[in-house]
């Protein structure tokens, strides 16, 4: 059957520092190319008509030509198959922001940044309208100078916009859905809102979402929509999952069964199984979320640092599977330990004196020449007696004063 794809919000060479681990030849290095590569894959496997992407293929300004290369070069691929590409530029690639040193190939058809602009895909009868943003902080209503549909034939309106906004995305191109219903086309092919939504269907009004998630908050399948073509008319649009990295929220209610390190690893082995069988043979990047009890597990909220090297430890196991994107501990306390009192009033004054602590550089210069002066009486040969001990001798102030917090925290929601 005759169908077109649709996608959106690509940004090449958008690193992901949080998975890189100082390589910069990590395979994340490169998730957001290699989800491109799939799509331009799946245009050709599946024998699509034509590919319109909706704003934000580049993340901004170039770092070198070889981004420019990388896309011209995959759209070079359907150029030799007859697949035309309509390319409209959202606020990452607009026009003020990119340079003007390649030609593209002469299968893209670029909407304007002047005016709405229209193509037609003759063998089909399909018209497609759009513009492209001049600037990147675009705030006009861009749709409403969109042209009426083409009587008889199929229409297709290209936007990037955050409709009436759509938090946290910035309020680009402003619209309404009303507004897109209202305009008479068969089928809007939005950009710029990274989740897969589809807000109509009659007529059709589609995000896409982005191809590769590129952070924590961005979870779950990424890809883009496959749109049939049906006598002249268009079908229920189909997301197609490209992506090649996953990101995974672990969160982890410790059971008050779970009391030693060698119990919550096994915990969290299990729950990292389970997310590697339903992430369709998909890299996770994942982040761990521990819930303990103050009370209930005591011996496991001694240290962050140990808990941090059992979780590095386990990841291990998954290499080729799993990688821990962080940690992250939140302590509860049972309500009995947070009731009105003397600790609860303690805990208060320790996380403002704490949190104005680390903002006060004369206060951190201070602890610090103090504490190196206290470390320096040691002997060469002697390991420290605690993690907190050598968080200080690496130089590492902030991790030790966040998991001096926590100890004394702790200590003072189990006082009696």
């Amino acid at each position: 059957m005759p169908h077109f794809v649709h996608a959106a919000d690509i940004h090449l060479d958008r690193s992901l520092p949080a998975l890189l681990d100082g390589r910069a030849t990590h395979p994340f290095a490169l998730a957001p190319r290699l989800a491109f590569t799939r799509l331009i894959d799946y245009v050709i496997e599946s024998d699509a008509a034509f590919l319109v992407l909706a704003g934000d293929v580049y993340d901004g300004a170039w770092k070198d030509v070889s981004t420019g290369l990388f896309f011209h070069q995959q759209v070079g691929r359907l150029r030799s198959r007859g697949v035309p590409v309509y390319l409209l530029h959202g606020n990452h690639d607009a026009e003020s922001a990119m340079p003007k040193t390649l030609v593209p190939p002469d299968n893209i058809r670029l909407f304007s940044t002047r005016s709405p602009q229209s193509f037609e895909f003759e063998p089909l009868h399909i018209h497609l309208h759009g513009q492209s943003f001049a600037q990147a902080d675009t705030r006009e209503n861009l749709a409403s100078a969109y042209p009426r549909p083409v009587t008889g034939c199929v229409n297709i309106g290209v936007l990037h916009t955050a409709l009436a906004g759509s938090p946290p995305h910035s309020p680009y191109a402003p619209c309404t859905v009303e507004q897109l219903r209202g305009h008479g086309y068969d089928y809007w092919a939005l950009g710029h809102v990274h989740q897969h939504k589809v807000l109509g269907s009659a007529p059709h009004i589609v995000f896409p979402g982005n191809l590769q998630a590129l952070h924590i908050k961005e979870l779950g399948a990424r890809g883009a929509v496959s749109v049939p073509i049906e006598d002249g008319h268009l079908g229920t649009p189909e997301f197609v999952p490209l992506d090649v990295l996953r990101f995974h929220l672990l969160d982890l209610d410790v059971p008050a069964a779970v009391q030693t390190p060698a119990a919550l690893v096994g915990e969290v082995r299990k729950a990292i199984e389970s997310a590697c069988d339903g992430a369709d043979d998909r890299h996770l990047a994942m982040r761990v979320v521990l819930r303990l009890d103050a009370m209930v597990h005591p011996s496991l909220c001694r240290s962050k640092t140990m808990l941090r090297d059992e979780m590095a430890g386990v990841f291990t196991q998954f290499e080729d599977q799993v990688t821990l994107e962080d940690t992250e501990f939140h302590l509860r306390p049972p309500a009995a330990a947070i009731a009105p009192g003397d600790a609860h009033d303690a805990i208060a004054s320790l996380d403002a004196y704490f949190a104005q602590a680390v903002r006060d550089p004369a206060f951190m210069g201070t602890l610090r020449d103090n504490l190196q002066a206290v470390l320096s009486k040691r002997k060469p040969f002697e390991t420290p007696a605690s993690p907190l001990l050598e968080q200080l001798a690496n130089d590492e102030l902030e991790t030790a004063i966040g998991d001096a917090a926590d100890q004394l925290r702790t200590r003072l929601r189990t006082i009696d």
